[in-house]
């Protein structure tokens, strides 16, 4: 079960990650957004929820992906 602050709006400028990395959650059925916190009510379980961070991948994240890149230009 995850705590949270609910939020009147969706954060600005967020992308979607992983639930270690997330410091926001949007819950699937509600479409509520919330700030991930110790403090805050429980909303439901990581099955509930879509996770969110501030700011976007910046670069290729995986191997695989310079790879691809590097086959591209051949």
């Amino acid at each position: 079960m995850f705590k949270a602050i609910p939020l009147t709006d969706k954060p600005e400028g967020v992308s979607m990650c992983g639930m270690s990395q997330a410091t926001f959650a949007q819950h699937c059925f509600t479409n509520k957004w919330y700030e991930l916190s110790a403090n805050g009510q429980i909303i439901g379980s990581a099955l509930d929820l879509d996770f969110y961070k501030h700011g976007s991948q910046q670069g290729p994240s995986t191997r695989s992906t310079v790879k691809t890149k590097e086959l591209s230009k051949v």
